[in-house]
């Protein structure tokens, strides 16, 4: 195994440097969560008074609401604007019907599974939310669906106690039900490349993928794959995107180019 670059691939040069700007100047201007961090957590008449200097993801706050929070994730010009979670537990099953304050709730939380790390080092991050009735949690992520919002809507936002992420979308389509992390195996180059065939391959009347891209993202390089059941069609419906900022440089791995021990 050895060490990789975060960006491997991706011939976005002058993108990345532009990109490094707004990424700072939104971490520095907070996440434009707090009206919906102040209704998560009881503060809905304080967070609307907040301005742009208060208005940072206080991890510390929320931990003290549940430990298993840690990160946040934004998707602009939709109402993704939600903490993200793991079971300390270790039971994937919890956050299906809990909230983020561990209250039993049909919506859910938007969540990772134990197969993933919370450090957002993995090569495909894999974000869980239900489709309400109500259009909360991922149920917007059918717009990228729409060719002129997909292309529109290039950027996907992930604050993290320290850190803060942005992703570049290149892929959103519909697929077979399936437990990602359980089909593939991200551990091994293998497996990583047997996901990028498929988003590549198979092209479908649903499936966008942003010019510029087409088998541009290799296994060396960092996924988020946010996931629902799509209401109308009954499959899975997916939105990935590739990691192209990272304020502190902290996210690395060792990538294993072996075969899988089954």
């Amino acid at each position: 195994m050895r060490g990789i670059s975060r960006y491997t691939s991706i011939d976005m040069k002058t993108v990345k440097r532009l990109l490094a700007g707004i990424l700072i100047a939104s971490l520095l201007s907070g996440c434009s969560a707090g009206s919906e961090k102040g209704k998560l957590f009881g503060r809905e008449d304080e967070a609307s008074k907040e301005s742009a200097d208060d208005s940072f993801v206080d991890f510390d706050k929320l931990r003290d609401q549940n430990e298993d929070i840690f990160a946040w994730i934004r998707v602009p010009d939709t109402n993704i604007d939600y903490p993200v979670v793991q079971s300390s537990d270790g039971d994937d099953s919890f956050y299906k019907n809990h909230n983020v304050k561990k209250e039993e709730d049909g919506h859910g939380a938007i969540y990772i599974e134990a197969a993933n790390l919370k450090d957002m080092c993995d090569f495909n991050e894999v974000l869980h939310g239900a489709s309400t009735s109500d259009g909360t949690m991922f149920s917007q992520l059918s717009m990228f669906l729409d060719k002129s919002f997909f292309d529109e809507h290039p950027y996907v936002y992930v604050y993290m106690d320290g850190n803060a992420l942005i992703y570049y979308v290149f892929a959103a389509y519909t697929r077979d039900d399936t437990r990602l992390l359980e089909e593939y195996d991200f551990t091994y180059a293998s497996g990583c490349q047997a996901f990028l065939d498929e988003i590549y391959g198979g092209r479908s009347m649903d499936k966008l993928i942003r010019q510029g891209w087409e088998d541009q993202v290799q296994p060396e390089n960092f996924l988020i794959t946010l996931t629902t059941l799509d209401a109308l069609s009954g499959r899975q419906l997916i939105v990935v995107g590739c990691l192209v900022g990272d304020v502190t440089g902290q996210i690395n791995r060792e990538m294993d180019y072996g075969a899988p021990e089954y």
